[in-house]
């Protein structure tokens, strides 16, 4: 019987060379090749980034820690590989990134085990470990001037709360100190990063409770430096390095993402990581979880009449009928007969329908006969417009009847 790695290596290097670079690397070690150079034929030697979320999810979610490391050894990652990203592996405790220990290539890895723009809470919780983590993380930042490394990204679960006796607070510190030796300047306005007054913080990394454990200045993208303070004229002023992004607890340079503000929640998001909206009272930008479910329930008003929750609960937006809770916007109150309008003589609020019958019953009120007039006649109106359509429809089948008895007597 002949097995796939009985096949030559150049006829499995070529099926390889179709697949997504994480698979061409779990192929190689899939087929245990004893021999190295095969290994890496079939891998490939394209090897400067490494994004598991190029393969199928559920797949990454399977992989455990000998996969990892057998991918980085197939891939001799730590002579070759600048950037990691471990998406979606949420299986791993960490130990299967020991072939990187000491590299003195990788710029970029990223722990948070979640895609690009995507929430970096994970529930359940991942067993990515501080302990197997961080001993590799610190050989390779102990290369000091050797050292390339420069953007690293921990998963929200060691960032949530903020321990000064911890393991991980104890390693920010360290790689807090290498990335202030590394002499970073604002590309705009050449200030030195950290320390610099303008930029309003001591520190290359967020040590305090307030987005702890997150890097400063750094696009997560590019990796470019710019301060707070600079901002990019010919793009609307908007400033050169975003806020950090409540979803996904990323920063990025305006070049590589917009950013927009919640005035209600005054959140900052990544605008590819959750849709803004406009207000249509205060005209501010509003995200969708600070956007009231409330809707007008005239049909016929604008789909675009959504609001915040602070003008909601101001009461200046909508208008609510006393007799059946319908609800109406402060617009269609105006301009349309069958909204909630206020009765100065009742000192209440009701809409078209629930007016009238308040006449019908009874009410010597003349404010509610005065409302609930303009909404008899528009019911008028159009009781009398649908009874001439049916007349017209009847008259219609009256004569296709006609006609086919005509037939049919012909017949």
């Amino acid at each position: 019987m002949m097995y796939l790695s009985d096949l030559p290596t150049g006829a499995l290097a070529h099926v390889s060379s179709y697949l997504a670079a994480p698979s061409r690397a779990l192929f190689a070690v899939a087929l245990d090749h004893r021999d190295v150079d095969s290994s890496s034929a079939i891998a490939g030697d394209d090897w400067e980034a490494l994004d598991f979320g190029d393969i199928e999810k559920d797949l990454a979610a399977k992989l455990s820690d000998d996969d990892i490391r057998g991918v980085l050894l197939s891939i001799d990652a730590v002579n070759n590989l600048k950037r990691l990203r471990l998406t979606n592996c949420i299986n791993i405790s960490g130990a299967g990134l020991d072939p990187l220990r000491g590299s003195t290539i990788i710029q970029h890895i990223d722990l948070s085990l979640v895609g690009d723009h995507e929430s970096a809470k994970l529930d359940p919780e991942p067993p990515i470990s501080c302990a197997e983590v961080l001993p590799i993380l610190d050989s390779i930042i102990e290369r000091g001037e050797d050292c390339s490394l420069e953007h690293l990204q921990f998963p929200n679960e060691w960032r949530k709360e903020r321990n000064t006796e911890s393991d991980f607070h104890a390693f920010l510190t360290r790689y807090n100190d290498y990335l202030s030796r590394q002499a970073v300047v604002c590309l705009k306005c050449r200030c030195n990063l950290p320390g610099d007054e303008r930029t309003g913080d001591g520190h290359m990394l967020r040590m305090d409770e307030n987005q702890y454990g997150t890097q400063n200045f750094t696009c997560y993208d590019c990796m470019k430096h710019y301060c707070y303070e600079c901002q990019e004229e010919e793009k609307d002023d908007a400033y050169c390095m975003s806020s950090m992004c409540d979803n996904c607890n990323k920063r990025y340079c305006l070049n590589c993402c917009r950013e927009g503000h919640c005035t209600s929640c005054d959140h900052w998001y990544c605008l590819d990581c959750i849709d803004m909206t406009r207000c249509f009272q205060c005209e501010d930008n509003t995200c969708l979880n600070c956007v009231s479910e409330i809707r007008c329930d005239n049909n016929d008003c604008v789909d675009d009449n959504i609001w915040c929750y602070d003008c909601v609960e101001s009461g200046n937006v909508t208008i609510c009928c006393d007799g059946c809770d319908g609800i109406y916007c402060s617009d269609c109150s105006d301009s349309y007969v069958h909204a909630a309008k206020y009765c100065n003589a009742c000192d209440d609020f009701r809409c078209g329908e629930c007016r009238v019958t308040k006449c019908m019953e009874g009410s010597d009120c003349t404010g509610c006969y005065q409302l609930a007039f303009p909404s008899l006649l528009e019911d008028r109106e159009r009781t009398q417009n649908e009874n001439e359509d049916l007349e017209k429809e009847i008259n219609d089948l009256r004569r296709k009847i006609k006609d086919l008895s005509g037939e049919i007597d012909e017949v």
